[in-house]
């Protein structure tokens, strides 16, 4: 049955198309998402760099698998409608483990994920001994979940610009538009001329840019899109606000004894979680409609 507003993965679809990038918001679980739909973003990221912090308090360096990252995609998805592009690490396998995972993160119901070209296990393509898979391996993974996708935006990721050089990070782009993708991510093209690079190897497809936290600022988003640039994604950069307010917040109670004055009041939070819509259903629905007048009886 099609989803009230549409299958999600056709609404990136379109979205993209329309020209300036989408800008997607980094979550990791229902109340991110909320926080990220009212602020008016028009699409969810889910990072597997973030999953591995929130879920385990590690760094992104191979810790988190299919099943870690289909409970948070389900955390997500219960917080907003919004279209959400999944990390998915290298697929978690050989392309019938990639094949599952497509399937998996379908259902659970991601509009897109991106793959990547790393080794197993795999890490952070910002920290040093990335390691790519052999092109014709990643190859594999990618057609693979481009015959079991059904609706799913198929983004293929090469870590090959920091480890290998450009010509093999587009070389390897190519070859994964070949096999199938929908839209290309070279890890660490942060301007606007290696984006149109990269969107040329791949002939014309839509280019992700991450804006991560861990290194050099990519270049405005305006810019970007003139070079080809269709999603932009901003993984870690609520998390890691929120990181600091939490952090803050810790050291000021053992300083003071007492809890800081919150920047978000307790009724404008309960309101982001939907209470008072909530509390209307439920005084509706435990309301007691009025009965009829029983008819008298005829008298025997």
């Amino acid at each position: 049955m099609t989803p009230q507003n549409g299958y999600p993965a056709d609404r990136l679809r379109a979205r993209m198309s329309a020209g300036a990038p989408v800008l997607a918001a980094g979550c990791h679980d229902a109340l991110s998402a909320r926080l990220a739909t009212e602020a008016g973003f028009e699409a969810i990221h889910l990072s597997g760099a973030l999953v591995s912090a929130v879920t385990f308090g590690l760094p992104d360096l191979g810790y988190v698998g299919a099943s870690d990252m289909l409970d948070a995609l389900g955390r997500v998805t219960s917080g907003t409608d919004l279209p959400i592009i999944a990390d998915a690490d290298t697929g978690y396998g050989d392309p019938l483990q990639v094949a599952a995972t497509v399937r998996r993160y379908e259902r659970a119901g991601a509009a897109a994920l991106h793959l990547e070209d790393q080794v197993m296990p795999k890490r952070c393509g910002h920290m040093e001994g990335t390691r790519l898979a052999p092109l014709e391996d990643a190859v594999g993974r990618l057609r693979a979940a481009a015959e079991t996708r059904e609706r799913l935006v198929l983004i293929a990721r090469t870590d090959a610009l920091r480890t290998a050089g450009r010509d093999e990070a587009m070389r390897r782009i190519a070859a994964y538009a070949a096999a199938g993708a929908d839209a290309v991510f070279v890890e660490g093209a942060i301007d606007a001329a290696t984006v149109a690079e990269a969107r040329d190897a791949s002939g014309g497809l839509p280019v992700l840019v991450n804006f991560s936290a861990a290194g050099k600022a990519p270049e405005p988003v305006a810019d970007l899109a003139r070079a080809g640039c269709r999603i932009a994604i901003f993984p870690v950069a609520a998390a890691l606000a929120g990181a600091a307010a939490m952090r803050d917040a810790y050291r000021s109670i053992l300083a003071t004894g007492a809890a800081p004055e919150p920047p978000l009041g307790w009724d404008e939070f309960t309101t982001v979680l939907g209470l008072p819509t909530l509390s209307a259903n439920e005084d509706r629905w435990k309301a007691v409609p009025a009965q009829p007048d029983s008819p008298e009886k005829e008298p025997a």
